[in-house]
């Protein structure tokens, strides 16, 4: 067995913690980039209606 779960199933050539890492980035980027873009959204509703 492999000592991290994550990474079975992985072939030796992908670097799963190099991906792991770059996938959590881009979910965190993803959701503040959606509640940035809320804001903004509320925002012009409140000013210019």
């Amino acid at each position: 067995m492999a000592e991290n779960k994550a990474q079975d199933g992985w072939s030796g050539e992908m670097d799963a913690k190099a991906h792991l890492t770059t996938y959590e980035a881009f979910i965190a980027m993803s959701k503040w980039g959606s509640v940035a873009i809320a804001v903004v959204l509320i925002l012009m509703a409140f000013f210019l209606l």
